[in-house]
């Protein structure tokens, strides 16, 4: 892997939106690959983790609304 493949992965033009969905899928890719077959993770974890992803994604949104709105 070079050095060039994770600026390949996000455009330049990535919204922070974008990065956070881009960083989230690399992270549990990994958490799959990473686990063993005999004693996978337990299901609830992965739950978990995307609903607090969602609540990231949206509170990112949120933010990113205001910042709009309070821009003149």
């Amino acid at each position: 892997m070079s050095a060039a493949t994770p600026a390949a992965a996000a455009p330049p033009t990535a919204t922070p939106s974008q990065d956070l969905n881009n960083m989230f899928l690399q992270l549990l890719v990994t958490q799959l690959k990473s686990q063993s077959p005999l004693d996978p993770l337990d299901p609830n974890q992965f739950v978990a983790q995307l609903a607090t992803f969602n609540s990231l994604s949206e509170l990112t949104q949120i933010r990113q609304i205001l910042q709009k709105i309070s821009t003149p």
